[in-house]
């Protein structure tokens, strides 16, 4: 008779509403309640009038679209300029990986896509929607804010979850839901075709 006994992996759980901007969960025994922004260049420091400018962050537009899980991110690496912000990080799971010192965000949590990360599936579409973004991080303000990583809005609460996800004995999954896209048109061969 076989006694051994397979070790589970103890999973932490946090959820990021994309339509009322909170994180929220359990890691260990710290609870997080949190506001937080993801996309269209929230979360950003205050900047100068030209950085906002160059940053997109003054743009009405740009906070609408910045809303939407399928809005692309359009930079000018030459003029350092954006002509649109990307919007919200999409929809599903991620692991969520300390990194101590990233070479932009410094201390952060690195999001890495699960399978239902990658693509929108919508009773809507015939298709699903895939998405050809990645590099997804929770990190601080900084001049840009987000175009698509999640940025709290109390930089204390976010090191505060740096430290928790560091020392959890164990993986600690985000859940990211209420995310708002556009259905892409050119995703049906025959837009005009009704089916039954």
């Amino acid at each position: 008779m076989d006694h051994t006994h397979k070790h589970q992996t103890k999973i932490a759980k946090l959820v990021y509403s994309a339509a009322s901007q909170t994180l929220t969960g359990l890691i260990g025994d710290i609870h997080f309640n949190d506001i937080a922004y993801s996309g269209g260049s929230r979360g950003h420091k205050a900047t100068a009038s030209a950085n906002a400018k160059r940053y997109l962050h003054a743009s009405s537009l740009n906070e609408s679209m910045g809303r939407l899980a399928t809005t692309r991110e359009i930079y000018d690496k030459k003029s350092d300029t954006y002509s649109q912000r990307g919007g919200t990080i999409p929809p599903g799971h991620y692991h969520c990986v300390y990194v101590a010192s990233h070479p932009s965000f410094h201390e952060c949590i690195r999001l890495d896509q699960m399978r239902d990360a990658h693509a929108i599936v919508s009773p809507f579409a015939r298709h699903a929607i895939v998405h050809h973004r990645g590099g997804f991080f929770i990190h601080g303000h900084g001049p840009k804010g987000s175009d698509g990583c999640v940025v709290l809005a109390n930089e204390t609460r976010r090191k505060l979850l740096n430290q928790a996800v560091k020392r959890y004995q164990g993986r600690v999954v985000l859940e990211v839901t209420h995310v708002s896209y556009i259905l892409p048109a050119e995703l049906d061969p025959d837009p005009t075709r009704i089916t039954t």
